[in-house]
């Protein structure tokens, strides 16, 4: 149901999006979604189009590394959640706040809050609900449950035939096999997550599948294949006016591997000084930094070690 009307208010502007659009938007557009669910905050009283507005602008800032901006968004989206009356509305925004309260490193509350979710939620939206666990507890570097989680999640989410979400499930079971050192399962997990994002329109996440084939030559020896897919995926989070912090470490890392210091070091220092980078990514990057300087000035050391983007939704 659309609550939102036209948010510019222009005769033969394109409609706004619809409010239950609008989460699947900010991993797409972000800085569309970001405006349209500002607008459609400032203009509607209905529950369940505010948990739409607040969950989308809490995961565009999430994502851009305002994550104390991002929770306060997202606490009003739960609120508003709640009001539905709707237990499955609450389990989805519940998720989506404890994955942004362990990116701003609040790891026991973040895991509470999908632990809560997991229980309450049914069906599909239980599926989702694990798929996002499963990408935090690899992050927590905790694989074999993140496994776990990843297997009944994808059994419940291809089920319901949501292609989506089978998609993201997919793209992050690839960084789950990356960190095993899994790289065939991961290329084939990517391969098929590829195919299902550019189906369903998912402009920005196809882009972190190509990051991940990055790492997959990375981890491979192939320099210049992961640098060139590095590029070409820097340039696709440009023209969706986003950026990553993984990947700007990532070739970073890439490139003190192959002897491109000053380069290293030129792209670490921008990266730091991008203010939509998160803290936990800004600090990977001043390592990388130290790190290209030190070689930069012709003392040996050596890379850190690249990882897989995560980027639960």
């Amino acid at each position: 149901m659309d609550t939102s009307g036209d948010a510019s208010g222009a005769t033969g502007a394109a409609p706004a999006p619809a409010p239950d659009d609008l989460p699947a938007l900010a991993l797409s557009r972000p800085a569309e979604a970001l405006r349209s669910a500002r607008a459609l905050a400032a203009s509607t009283t209905e529950p369940l189009a505010l948990s739409y507005a607040h969950q989308a602008a809490g995961i565009v800032l999430r994502d851009t590394g305002e994550t104390e901006d991002a929770l306060v968004e997202l606490r009003a989206a739960l609120a508003a959640a709640r009001a539905t009356r709707d237990a499955d509305r609450v389990a989805d925004v519940r998720a989506t706040l404890g994955t942004a309260l362990v990116v701003a490193g609040r790891t026991r509350t973040g895991l509470r809050q999908l632990e809560t979710a997991a229980r309450d939620a049914r069906g599909p939206v239980r599926a989702r609900v694990l798929m996002r666990r499963a990408a935090l507890l690899s992050m927590l570097g905790r694989h074999p449950e993140a496994l776990a989680d990843m297997r009944r999640a994808l059994a419940g989410i291809r089920e319901a035939g949501d292609e989506l979400w089978e998609a993201r499930a997919l793209n992050n079971r690839a960084g789950i096999h990356l960190e095993q050192g899994s790289l065939t399962r991961a290329e084939r997990d990517l391969d098929a997550a590829e195919r299902l994002f550019l189906a369903t329109g998912q402009e920005l996440e196809s882009v972190l599948v190509a990051h991940n084939r990055g790492l997959i030559a990375y981890y491979r020896g192939d320099l210049p294949t992961a640098l060139a897919v590095y590029d070409d995926a820097a340039a696709r989070f440009r023209a969706l006016d986003a950026t990553s912090g993984d990947l700007a470490f990532d070739r970073c890392v890439a490139l003190l591997a192959a002897g491109l210091a000053g380069e290293a070091l030129a792209d670490a220092d921008a990266a730091v000084a991008d203010r939509s980078v998160a803290p936990s990514q800004r600090a990977e990057l001043l390592l990388a930094a130290a790190l290209a300087a030190l070689a930069a000035g012709s003392t040996p050391c050596s890379p850190p070690s690249s990882r897989p983007p995560r980027r639960p939704s």
